[in-house]
């Protein structure tokens, strides 16, 4: 309950939503700070969540309880950005590792994480795998089965975002951890509708994006690279601040939903809570 009250500020749940759905963003790391540092930083209001860094793949104590007060005053729900620790690459390389190793990794970021949310007298929400990481969700289910067990070895009743993958029922399976598959908005997904990472580096044309948001909000389905379209069961929408057009995707975002709501309130709102 402390969790929702911490972020029920952010919107009024109203007819004028059609779908519970998120839209998360990441804050705080390297490569975004001079995006936020400008009149982009309106994007936080946008935005339901964002995703910190934990101080292993990037950024710093004093640079976190920052991020975390300015998303605080921004009523964006807050999410441990969890990563190999890996600070010359920031977190875009595998690191030879470990299951043991890895566990240990993942419970020292979020403890961190957690002291310095703390001290901002606030919680965070929700977990999500940062780079190469996250590939490992698509691609390694030993590696992600670790990872979901050190998160609810934590906390768990926390919900911890994945891509979309066949290895979702597996790990689901095997941890009882709440998991909220996303859709990488602007990226092209396979038949299954798996992310393609060896493409990583081409994105759809922003009103190409606005037509992959407006399947999701509307059919809950998605378009493959192959032109089929498929139903999809995401909970969370990634926006990326590289992403070309990104202010103008998160306001036409904000049209179609009335407003993204974080995941402890689509939990709640779908459960018939609110």
């Amino acid at each position: 309950m402390a969790r929702i009250s911490e972020t029920v500020r952010k919107v009024v749940i109203s007819q004028k939503i059609n779908r519970y759905l998120d839209l998360n963003t990441d804050f705080g790391q390297t490569a975004d700070r001079s995006f936020f540092e400008g009149k982009e930083r309106s994007l936080l209001h946008y935005v339901s969540s964002v995703n910190i860094p934990c101080c292993v793949h990037d950024s710093d104590p004093a640079q976190v309880l920052k991020d975390i007060q300015t998303a605080k005053e921004n009523n964006c729900a807050i999410g441990a950005h969890i990563a190999y620790p890996d600070p010359k690459h920031y977190g875009y390389q595998v690191v030879d590792m470990s299951q043991e190793e890895l566990f240990a990794w993942v419970l020292l970021q979020l403890g961190a994480f957690q002291a310095l949310c703390k001290a901002n007298n606030v919680d965070f929400e929700h977990v999500r795998p940062h780079g190469a990481l996250y590939s490992q969700f698509i691609t390694n289910e030993e590696t992600a089965v670790t990872v979901a067990r050190a998160v609810h070895r934590f906390d768990p009743w926390i919900i911890m975002i994945v891509p979309i993958s066949p290895l979702t029922e597996k790990v689901q399976a095997q941890v009882e951890l709440q998991l909220a598959e996303e859709i990488y908005l602007g990226h092209r997904v396979n038949s299954d509708g798996v992310l393609l990472l060896d493409r990583m580096n081409e994105t759809l044309h922003p009103q190409g994006v606005i037509e992959q948001v407006k399947q999701l909000v509307t059919d809950s389905s998605i378009t493959t690279e192959d032109g089929k379209v498929i139903k999809v069961n995401c909970k969370t929408m990634h926006l990326s601040t590289k992403l070309q057009g990104n202010m103008m995707i998160a306001e036409r975002i904000n049209a179609m939903l009335g407003q993204p709501i974080s995941l402890s309130l689509s939990a709640a709102g779908s459960s018939g809570w609110l």
